[in-house]
């Protein structure tokens, strides 16, 4: 007979049940494992970002852990944490009961609940067929709100194509001027030590380069510069991180702000020097980004969310991330409500 799935709402990321170790175990059972769903960064974020009550739960069956839901509540809603990158349960929610569980406890926390709101669940995941099953046994509705491309390159199965991306003769062409014009220098980071003392360059060239797009950068703001100090500290030591510079004749020209966990280098955040964009500054840190990624025998090198056509040029699969809404079954006239709000 199998044990009874039974949940508990945790006292928060330092809670004594759990911890790093026991996490990473659990992302290792899930369907999905990626960099920002790690005991660090979803701490990192909540710690920053986090707004209303935070919903940590824990659904176990016979006095072990099988799965755990980092989510929190805020105006009636239930979403979960940390949007930037592909997002799952953490462990194996396989088992109906388990993820019932999950569901009818956080909703029982909120006596004006409105519904959830999850982001980000790639489509190689079946919790997004999970959460249609289960909503319909705990009579909410569930939408499909939205699907996002999330374009890569496959590095593994043909790594001469990879190879062949980095001879492109647009990326090629872009890096010669730099090298005939003067002395260009690639260097690459991951210590907290190396990388802290970069990042208010790296926030001002950003700022620089969005100042005259209609989208300013996120670095405009003070609490997403402290976001990324903190994330430093906390995940460096790991070893995940990954910081580049490129310098032309001293001058930083770019700068990316990345990750590899697990075989998949994620291209994160990139920034150069606008003054120089004829140049394309940005192509030449690509170029080496892409050869940073399969000298470490990198399986996959993944563009981030975003349809951006340039990313389209060297992908070779694309992941659809989607966001799904479950909310209680109302009258057809009263549905708006409980549309999903805009934002996270």
């Amino acid at each position: 007979m199998t044990a009874v799935v039974t949940t508990k709402i945790l006292t928060g990321f330092a809670d004594a049940a759990i911890g790093p170790e026991l996490w990473s175990q659990l992302l290792e059972q899930g369907d999905t494992n990626a960099v920002n769903l790690t005991c660090q960064w979803q701490r990192n974020w909540w710690e920053t970002f986090g707004r209303g009550k935070l919903l940590l739960i824990a659904a176990e069956r016979a006095g072990q852990i099988v799965a755990i839901a980092p989510l929190f509540a805020d105006g009636g809603m239930i979403f979960n944490i940390c949007p930037e990158d592909h997002l799952d349960f953490v462990g194996d929610v396989s088992d109906p009961e388990v993820l019932d569980s999950i569901l009818s406890t956080a909703r029982s926390a909120l006596p004006d609940f409105l519904g959830f709101r999850f982001y980000f669940f790639p489509d190689s995941s079946h919790s997004g067929q999970r959460l249609q099953e289960s909503a319909a046994r705990l009579n909410l509705v569930c939408y499909e709100d939205e699907a996002i491309p999330s374009p890569l390159m496959d590095l593994s199965r043909n790594p001469e194509l990879a190879h062949a991306a980095t001879r492109k003769k647009s990326l090629v062409r872009h890096e010669r001027f730099f090298t005939r014009e003067g002395n260009l220098q690639v260097r690459h980071y991951r210590t907290a030590a190396d990388i802290l003392p970069q990042l208010p360059e790296f926030f001002e060239q950003h700022v620089a380069r969005r100042a005259a797009t209609p989208h300013p950068s996120l670095y405009c703001q003070p609490i997403q510069r402290a976001y990324y100090e903190r994330l430093t500290r906390a995940v460096a030591p790991t070893g995940w991180l990954r910081f580049t510079r490129v310098e032309w004749n001293g001058r930083p020209i770019a700068f990316h702000y990345g990750a590899c966990y697990r075989g998949r280098f994620v291209f994160g955040i990139p920034s150069f020097d606008i003054a120089l964009a004829r140049h394309s500054p940005g192509e030449v840190l690509l170029r080496q980004l892409l050869i940073a990624a399969l000298e470490e025998k990198a399986e996959t090198f993944d563009f981030g969310v975003g349809d951006e056509t340039y990313k389209y040029r060297f992908s070779t699969d694309v992941i659809q991330l989607r966001n799904w809404g479950l909310y209680p079954f109302q009258p057809e006239e009263k549905k708006a409500k409980y549309e999903p709000r805009a934002g996270h």
